[in-house]
């Protein structure tokens, strides 16, 4: 009986120990899933925390860059005094945009009041030779509205009353020719602007975006690069800007058959083939300090340029080995050219260095940090405006009553701008030819005076006391 009793116990016993290393089982199981599960996690957490904290470090410099900017600008807002009669004009829209994508409040409604002022007047005489802007302001124009919350499909008033669409008469069916009539840039800005809210595309569109791309496509040179016309070089620029318009393709199957302009021979590709060469061509141009050469000199709006087009295609600039030389990449070679008061200068490489910041390459570095800082924070592209925020009709109008009369001299850009000086150059360089004109003929007559002189003293005549004939004078 006893037997009995201590062989039941010990099967409990037994059981109970099997159970016990049952759970301990599960349980160093569970531990050591979740050790893994944690381990896994802990290199994104510790990613996700650096870019952090790299977008904020960027953030920092575009903050230096707006207090140098609103410093010198001595208005109560950004968009304020000269810089919103500027309206229009690329120095003020470029403003406008990156507060707007980068998230300021100002005052974005007396903005958008005063391009519909610049609008409406260009539509008074939409046809006139002397029109006051190249069609990549109006494609820059649209951009702007839309950053500051306007709608380019209905943005003022033509002389008839109609409602102005600039989408369809500045690209789709442009009233002003063809997009690329000064250039490539033309045809990039418009792809960027019909794909900056992927506004819908009309069925009788002349300029399409198949014929958009293959235009942008048709000129790419041999080497990968994109220049202003075929005859040119490469250009970091105009290449980064044609692949940041590519971008919305990228990883499209489509295939895009065209004449190449450089070559004459049909060509199918898909954008990402085009792309993948016009990286490879910039990052030959980039500096061992990290920024971008143009024209044989390190320019802080090409490395702006190259970190917009980088991130556009979903490319970090911290990590991308093709642009990391000499262990520095393209935000170290744009750091280089921030100055103490946190403006931006244009070269590293003049003849004299630079002091002052300059306009453009302050707005331009502030568009090519904000893409960066948006591939970094998870949002999507610059020029991608599809989380722009929406001001009213009614908001824009009420705005534009309290703004003052619009300035005359306020209202030129583009091709009257670009003809005023070529007209002031011309009267310039009138002016230094009679110059130059009058004093050869002053120093040929010193000449002739020279010449006779010495002719009466030395001339084969001078012992005998006669003067010299006039006529001595005809070999000259």
């Amino acid at each position: 009986m006893a037997s009995e009793k201590r062989r039941s116990v010990l099967k409990m016993n037994r059981m109970y120990r099997n159970m016990a290393k049952g759970v301990l089982h599960k349980a160093l199981a569970v531990f050591l899933l979740l050790a893994a599960v944690v381990t896994a996690a802990y290199p994104a957490a510790v990613t996700a925390y650096a870019a952090e904290s790299s977008a904020a470090e960027l953030r920092g410099m575009q903050d230096m860059i707006l207090d140098w900017k609103y410093a010198k600008g001595g208005e109560s807002k950004f968009l304020s005094g000269d810089l919103l009669d500027g309206a229009g004009e690329g120095g003020s829209d470029w403003i406008a945009f990156n507060i707007s994508r980068i998230g300021i409040e100002d005052n974005q409604a007396a903005y958008l009041s005063r391009l519909q002022d610049v609008v409406e007047k260009l539509y008074q005489d939409p046809n006139s030779d002397g029109k006051k802007y190249l069609l990549s302001d109006i494609y820059r124009i649209i951009i702007t509205i839309e950053a500051c919350g306007g709608n380019p499909e209905a943005f003022g008033k033509d002389p008839e009353g109609n409602s102005i669409n600039l989408l369809k008469d500045g690209i789709w069916n442009s009233i002003w020719g063809d997009p690329g009539k000064q250039g490539i840039n033309g045809y990039i800005w418009a792809l960027m602007a019909v794909d900056s809210k992927a506004w819908e595309e009309p069925k009788d569109a002349e300029w399409t975006r198949e014929k958009l791309v293959t235009s942008i496509l048709s000129r790419q040179l041999e080497d990968g690069g994109f220049g202003l016309i075929k005859t040119d070089a490469s250009d970091v620029d105009l290449t980064s800007m044609a692949l940041t318009a590519l971008a919305p393709y990228a990883g499209s199957e489509v295939q895009y058959t065209f004449t190449s302009e450089t070559t004459g021979q049909t060509v199918t590709e898909t954008v990402d083939t085009a792309a993948e060469a016009a990286f490879t061509c910039i990052s030959g141009m980039q500096h061992e300090s990290g920024g971008m050469v143009t024209y044989e000199q390190q320019t802080s709006e090409s490395t702006s340029w190259a970190l917009m087009a980088l991130a556009s295609w979903g490319r970090d600039p911290d990590l991308d080995e093709q642009f990391i030389k000499n262990g520095n990449t393209l935000l170290d070679g744009l750091r280089q050219f921030q100055l103490e008061d946190g403006s931006i200068v244009h070269s590293l490489d003049a003849e004299e260095a630079e002091t002052e910041g300059n306009n453009m390459a302050g707005y331009q570095a502030l568009y090519g940090l904000e893409a960066v800082c948006r591939l970094k924070e998870g949002k999507c592209n610059t020029f991608d405006l599809s989380d722009a925020p929406t001001v009213s009709e009614e908001e824009i109008e009420k705005a534009g009553e309290s703004l003052p009369e619009l300035k005359a001299d306020r209202e030129k850009s583009g091709e009257e701008a670009l003809r005023d000086t070529k007209n002031r150059t011309a009267l310039i360089t009138v002016g230094i030819a009679a110059v130059v004109v009058l004093i050869v003929i002053i120093f040929i007559i010193m000449m002739l005076n020279n010449r006779k002189k010495k002719k009466m003293i030395s001339g084969p005549d001078a012992d005998s006391g006669m003067s010299a004939d006039e006529d001595d004078d005809d070999d000259w």
